[in-house]
């Protein structure tokens, strides 16, 4: 049975999706972007805050390779202030991070993907025009990460049970595919104003890359027209 999925291809001239519970040295980015990175892209084209069960994603990513950047760093420092609260009249010591201006500035690595390419794949059609007029810039990790749209089209497609899968995060254990083993959250809850936001559902994935062909048997494996490779359409929710 023929279906239709939304194809957005996406180009940049870098990438960076940092690797989580990975805070000091050289600042690693994961071989393919994170759903939640996906999904949070989708939302800033659209300019709102897109929910989890709005749509499944698929895609497909490559570079034509990584390199390492100098980055400029704050440093900061622990400062400790004594209050004494208006109510209860009681004294407490409040910590807050401030820039330590004494040590200055420092300098870290990075890690980045050269020339990026993202093939994305969304089923909820119409979502189309988000990206045909796109209320602000789409970017591939950090915000001097830009990238740019280059197609928006509707494309056919067709269920399978098996196939080669290529560039793009499979869940963890799959058989047939093999790669780096990542714990990564599929999307973040902001609801909260005035907080942080926490994550929604954390899950484990093989990231496979865009020069490994991979021969898996797995649920939502969809051919594309125009695309050698299979998709997997991941469901956030």
């Amino acid at each position: 049975m023929t279906e239709k999925l939304l194809h957005i291809l996406i180009r940049g001239w870098t990438a960076t999706f940092r690797l989580p519970l990975l805070y000091s040295g050289t600042g690693l980015t994961s071989p393919a972007p994170p759903y939640s990175t996906l999904l949070g892209m989708i939302g800033c084209i659209a300019a709102r805050d897109v929910k989890p069960n709005e749509t499944r994603i698929g895609y497909y990513f490559r570079s034509d390779g990584t390199a390492i950047d100098l980055e400029r760093t704050k440093r900061l420092q622990l400062k400790r202030k004594e209050i004494t609260d208006k109510i209860t009249k009681k004294k407490r010591i409040v910590e807050t991070l401030v820039p330590n201006i004494t040590k200055g500035d420092g300098i870290s690595k990075r890690q980045f993907h050269v020339r990026p390419e993202l093939h994305l794949y969304i089923d909820n059609l119409e979502f189309k025009r988000y990206f045909e007029h796109p209320e602000n810039i789409p970017t591939m990790g950090r915000s001097q990460d830009v990238s740019w749209i280059e197609v928006v089209e509707e494309v056919e497609c067709e269920k399978r049970e098996s196939g080669i899968v290529s560039g793009t995060l499979l869940p963890f254990p799959t058989n047939g595919a093999s790669g780096i083993i990542l714990l990564l959250p599929d999307w973040f809850d902001n609801a909260d104003t005035g907080y942080t936001r926490s994550i929604g559902k954390l899950r484990k994935y093989i990231s496979v890359k865009s020069d490994v062909r991979a021969k898996v048997s797995l649920n939502n494996l969809y051919a594309v027209e125009k695309r050698e490779e299979l998709i997997y359409m991941h469901n956030l929710t």
